[in-house]
């Protein structure tokens, strides 16, 4: 049988890996695994354990990769511990490389991942950069929401029907408006992890309407409640101010 793989032996719970060791537990013993090397069977410590519990129980009698044969004996399966436990320590020392990575981007005022909507990635300046076309849109939202009392609902309507639209011409709905508006990135400062960075970006918006909005947002912006019921409220709409 050939089992191939396309997810990353990272994390457990890849589907063709399970069929593969149902498939050993199946046979009852007298089966082999061929690879190229050990770290492609796990890099994870509960995969790596399952594969050694196979060959301890002796569903698996030889694993062969282009290095080496491990065997169903102690040598081997002391050999093949340290080899999957060389290929966790990859792993690990790969995620805290790419976190000290994004730290050190963020201090010198870079976005490490994709731009929010608004931006965009500038591959060959590695860089992000204005998305000219979204710019108003992301403007008015903020303004709506802080200065004309519209909700993030209505503001998805509205958008959607002044022409903002995604890639595949979809609505942006009230999530992508919600999460927008919460984004101090668009008056130039990042936050990642709960920390914060001044970017070297271009703002979109003013830090006083991005504080606008989020008085707003917080619920601080009480209305005035209304002492006199009008019988047209909501339904008439005054021409200069709306």
């Amino acid at each position: 049988r050939v089992f191939t793989e396309s997810m990353s032996a990272k994390s457990p719970g890849r589907p063709v890996f399970e069929e593969m060791l149902n498939f050993l537990e199946s046979q009852k013993g007298d089966y082999g695994i061929l690879a190229w090397k050990l770290d492609r069977i796990a890099r994870n410590a509960l995969d790596g354990g399952r594969i050694s519990w196979f060959m301890d129980r002796g569903l698996i009698k030889e694993i062969l990769t282009w290095e080496k044969p491990f065997r169903n004996n102690s040598d081997d399966k002391f050999l093949m511990s340290l080899e999957f436990g060389m290929a966790k320590k990859y792993v690990d020392d790969l995620s805290v490389n790419i976190l000290r990575g994004n730290r050190a981007k963020l201090e010198r005022g870079g976005w490490p991942g994709v731009a929010p909507i608004g931006y965009v990635n500038d591959k060959l300046e590695k860089t992000i950069i204005v998305n000219e076309k979204l710019k108003p849109f992301i403007i008015r939202i903020f303004d709506l929401y802080a200065h004309h009392g519209k909700s993030i609902s209505e503001i998805s309507d509205l958008m959607y029907s002044e022409g903002m639209r995604k890639k595949k011409g979809f609505k942006y709905h009230e999530s992508k408006i919600h999460t927008i508006l919460k984004n101090p990135f668009y008056y130039g400062i990042m936050e990642k992890n709960g920390k914060f960075y001044p970017g070297n970006h271009s703002p979109i918006i003013s830090q006083k309407l991005f504080e606008e909005a989020q008085y707003v947002l917080t619920g601080k912006a009480h209305k005035k409640e209304q002492e006199h019921f009008f019988r047209y409220r909501g339904v008439l709409r005054c021409a200069e101010c709306d």
